[in-house]
């Protein structure tokens, strides 16, 4: 939020900042249509984006925030995964998600299914991928796809397969970040919240499964300011959950504040459980410029 549209010279401008300002990897939404604004608002195709700007950089890891199951095959997508992670030196992150804006896909002719449905697809997806890319030859009949004598080559370059994030925080969801996922990607909540849910998650999964938090930056923004996008964020988000997050809501779980406060909350959000940190930062530009010279030398003292 805060932007016109996703302008490919503002995105290219922002990735190249972003590795120059030392962060660690460049997200980018999946969809093909703005889901964000006004449907009507540019939104450029994700992979092919991605990939200029994985030729354009050299150093930061790039990922789907999140990939969108219901756009595309799932062997298609693994096969064109393989290829990136080959063609840019194995800096990919397979955030594969299962989707939650049904008009934009039923709008492009794709197939919708309830919550536990788009979960259930895409645990074949991510099964489907895994074994591509770790088998010579897959064979793979589910509820809703299906491969025959299927080969990728070339095989991705990391070892022993490009790593899975799986993203949400449903109890469908949890299931499969326990069968599947090498991270686990949720939105924000507060520390103390984050750290019942990586108890449970061990417990469920009897691992240590790495967390990544996705927040929203509101740091170094005037108190009214705060005030205005968190209201507006509220109302973009009412239409994705069960339970719409208020204004309070989005304040209680994201960062915003002084800057020692915004440390604070990241270093509680380490001690909970968290292993990676993702900011949606508002305004873009700004809000990414602001917590590279203010907040990560403070979060770093």
């Amino acid at each position: 939020m805060g932007a016109k549209g996703q302008d490919w010279d503002y995105t290219r401008s922002m990735a190249l900042e972003a590795e120059a300002s030392g962060f660690d990897s460049v997200w980018l939404p999946d969809h093909v249509i703005n889901a964000h604004m006004a449907k009507r608002v540019p939104m450029l195709e994700n992979w092919t984006v991605l990939s200029a700007i994985a030729a354009l950089t050299k150093r930061v890891t790039l990922a789907g925030h999140t990939f969108n199951n219901s756009l595309r095959n799932p062997a298609v997508m693994a096969k064109m995964a393989a290829t990136f992670d080959v063609m840019f030196g194995g800096r990919l992150i397979y955030s594969l998600g299962s989707a939650w804006f049904r008009e934009e896909t039923t709008s492009y002719g794709l197939p919708w299914d309830d919550h536990d449905g788009r979960v259930a697809r895409l645990r074949e997806a991510l099964v489907i991928a895994k074994r591509l890319w770790t088998e010579q030859e897959v064979s793979f009949k589910g509820a809703f796809y299906e491969v025959n004598n299927a080969y990728l080559e070339p095989k991705p370059l990391q070892q022993p397969h490009i790593p899975i994030w799986v993203p949400g925080d449903s109890e469908a969801t949890r299931r499969l970040v326990a069968e599947l996922a090498d991270c686990w990607l949720i939105y924000s909540k507060p520390p103390e919240v984050i750290h019942e849910w990586a108890r449970e998650m061990r417990a469920r999964s009897g691992r240590d499964i790495p967390i990544a938090v996705s927040t929203v930056s509101l740091a170094g923004l005037a108190d009214a300011d705060v005030k205005k996008w968190s209201v507006l964020y509220a109302e973009e988000r009412k239409h994705r959950f069960a339970v719409p997050p208020t204004p309070d809501d989005v304040l209680n779980e994201n960062l915003w504040g002084p800057v020692e406060a915004c440390a604070e909350r990241i270093r509680a959000w380490q001690k909970a459980g968290v292993t990676h940190l993702i900011i949606q930062p508002i305004p873009p530009f700004e809000g990414m410029r602001y917590f590279a010279h203010e907040i990560m030398p403070a979060v770093r003292k």
